[in-house]
Order: structure tokens, then C-alpha cells, then sequence
């Protein structure tokens, strides 16, 4: 066994080494992707990113069976809704669309407060995985990395929105407050230098993505989720910082310096189980939150292990072991296994290209 025993690309690797042509390289950065070989980041890719992201919602659903799932009529939904956007605002009540999901002015308990993942999940930590992509895409020699990276997180949004609507015909205004408003707004605030500076460097930020799997023999697409973690040092010590993780886990914790290089968190918060319908007339939905826990163990944050006492509407305690942990040289995939709230198993080993294969047992 070893713990991401690969030597780690350094930010000042990836740099064009010199040469007469240096003026026209590309430029290439670090802040949130640095190709590491191990842990979570060695699964990072765009394929992996649209996979974790699409189908995050489905850890809220019922029927996960990738290959049966209602695209036509759901691509149809967000079509129109996107190229109809008056009559959907209309139809859902101007008022209840900027109180509710536009501006901070409602709250949960009133009916709104849909606002809140806007901000956290796709303003803010949506815009840090846009520009890690950017960096992916640099790193891997993409003439223009910012327009890719733009198209695969738009791909990504597109295909949760799908997912999201279930088909359900034919007007969905969080879709079209989160691909007109805050989806582009993360791209355009990312791209300044002043807001990736600040949460880079002493602060960290992340992804944290599960380790999506195709399921036998239902064709089931499990351990597919987003999650990203946010760190930050304590004041006179370089050996413990605050921690936090939003997403697939609301979690708050600690984490400590576990040798030169590695450290553990321990975390508590809750777990959006449900995603149910609050209004019939308009579509709105809202949250179920449930009591949750987490352990991490990374490398220059880059994930190893983790476990997760819940997530969705029926995954158990799950525990991820990433790429670097088991094994050693080519030979080193993920592995997870998860208990299913009511009973069984699921598991699966994942490839470094970030999707695999697994099965569920009784």
C-alpha cells in the first residue's frame, strides 16, 4: 500500500521551459489543477466532470438507470424553457423569481430561500471547478482553454438541468436562472485574477468529486457526485485550518497536518437527501437536510480517502479510496463501497480516467 507515493507536478513544472518561441506559449497555471498522479485530481478530466456533475442529482432519485433515463423529453424542457424565457417567468410570478431564486430576499422556511445553492454551488464553487478546468485544459495544450473550459461546463450544467427536470414537461425556472444568471456570472467572475488570488495559496480551494460507476446489472450510475472543499489556516499555527465541504455534503470541520504533506479532517453538518416539489402549480423545489459526518484524508488536496456517513435518498456510509492509495504504478485504481440505507451493498473500482464499473448485492 502506499499514499500517493508519485511525485507530485509542482506549479513551477508546468511552466514552458524557455525557448525562442516562449512569447507565443500559452500560459499555464496552478492555482486549482496541478496534474498531481494521485488522489482525486488524477481523476480530474472534463469527461470525469460532466459525468460527477450531470448526474449529482441522481443520489436524490429513484430510477439511477443511466441508459433508460427520459433525455429527449428533458432536452426538450430546458430548450424551451431557455428560448421561452418570458412566459416561464410569467407563468412562475416575477416577484417569487427574485425574491426566491435571484436575490437573498427569502427564506426556507417561507418557501424560497432557493437563492442559497445559486450563490454557493454555482456563483461561487462552479466557478472555481470553471477555471480548474481552465487550468486542465492549458496544462493538456488546448489552444484556447478558456472556450473549452467554457463549453464543458456548460455541457455539465446542460446535462444536470436535464436530470433535474426529469422530463417533466415544459417550463423549469431554476434551470433558467442558473444557464442565463449564475452560470455565466461564475465564469465572468473567475476570470478575474483579483477573485482567483483570493482563494488560492494560504486558501484553499477544491473539488472533492465521487467516483462515478456503472452499476450491473441495472445499469445504474452510482458514486457520481460534485462536492467542493473550501480551507483556510488558523491564526499562529501551520498544523491545523478550518475546513468546510458543500455539495454532495454541508459539512464543517477541522483539519489537521498528518507528516510533511498529508492532512485529515473530521468533519459534522448535514445532507440534502430530497429534492422535493414545494409548489405544484410553478415546479419550485426545495431541500431535505439529515444529520451527516465526514473523514478526509488528502495530499496537497488532492483526496485519498474519504467517508461519508450519508448522501442522497438512500446511500449508507460510503467510503472512497482514489488512485495512489492501493497498488502502486499503473496499477493503482479507485475503489469504493457503500451500505444502502435499508439494506445492501454497492461498490465498484474506478479508473484513473475517472468512471468504472461495480455491481450491488442484498
Amino acid at each position: 500500500m502506499t499514499l500517493g507515493a508519485c511525485r507530485s507536478t509542482s506549479p513551477a513544472s508546468l511552466a514552458p521551459a524557455p525557448n525562442s518561441d516562449s512569447t507565443r506559449a500559452p500560459k499555464v497555471t496552478a492555482q486549482f489543477y496541478a496534474n498531481r498522479p494521485y488522489g482525486s485530481e488524477s481523476q480530474f478530466n472534463p469527461f470525469s466532470l460532466i459525468v460527477n456533475g450531470g448526474y449529482d442529482q441522481l443520489r436524490t432519485a429513484e430510477n439511477r438507470q443511466v441508459f433508460s433515463l427520459p433525455y429527449r423529453s428533458a432536452f426538450h424542457t430546458v430548450l424551451y424553457t431557455v428560448t421561452h424565457p418570458e412566459p416561464v417567468l410569467r407563468h412562475y410570478g416575477y416577484k417569487d423569481w427574485l425574491t426566491h431564486e435571484v436575490f437573498p430576499l427569502s427564506l426556507k422556511g417561507s418557501g424560497g430561500g432557493q437563492w442559497y445553492p445559486n450563490y454557493q454551488l454555482h456563483l461561487f464553487a462552479g466557478g472555481m471547478t470553471y477555471y480548474r478546468t481552465v487550468e486542465w485544459y492549458e496544462q493538456h495544450g488546448a489552444t484556447h482553454p478558456r472556450l473549452a473550459a467554457g463549453f464543458t461546463v456548460y455541457a455539465w450544467h446542460l446535462l444536470t438541468e436535464m436530470v433535474e427536470s426529469n422530463g417533466v414537461c415544459c417550463e423549469d425556472e431554476d434551470g433558467l436562472t442558473d444557464l442565463y444568471i449564475f452560470d455565466a456570472a461564475s465564469i465572468l467572475l473567475w476570470n478575474q485574477g483579483w477573485m482567483r488570488r483570493a482563494f488560492s495559496g494560504r486558501v484553499e480551494f477544491t473539488d472533492w468529486p465521487g467516483q462515478p460507476t456503472i452499476s450491473r446489472p441495472k445499469n445504474s450510475i452510482e458514486n457520481a457526485y460534485m462536492m467542493a472543499m473550501l480551507r483556510v489556516p488558523l491564526p499562529r499555527t501551520d498544523d491545523w485550518k478550518l475546513m468546510t465541504t458543500m455539495g454532495n455534503a454541508f459539512l464543517f470541520g477541522v483539519s489537521g497536518r498528518v507528516g510533511r504533506d498529508m492532512w485529515l479532517s473530521a468533519s459534522g453538518g448535514f445532507d440534502p437527501s430530497d429534492n422535493p416539489v414545494i409548489d405544484s402549480r410553478t415546479g419550485a423545489k426545495t431541500a431535505t437536510l439529515l444529520p451527516n459526518a465526514g473523514l478526509f484524508l488528502d495530499r496537497h488536496g488532492s483526496l485519498l480517502v474519504s467517508f461519508i456517513t450519508k448522501g442522497g435518498s438512500s446511500n449508507g456510509p460510503t467510503l472512497n479510496v482514489y488512485p495512489g492509495v492501493v497498488g502502486s504504478g499503473a496499477w493503482s485504481p479507485g475503489l469504493w463501497a457503500q451500505g444502502v440505507r435499508g439494506g445492501g451493498l454497492r461498490f465498484g473500482v474506478v479508473s484513473k480516467f475517472g468512471i468504472g464499473l461495480g455491481g450491488a448485492r442484498r
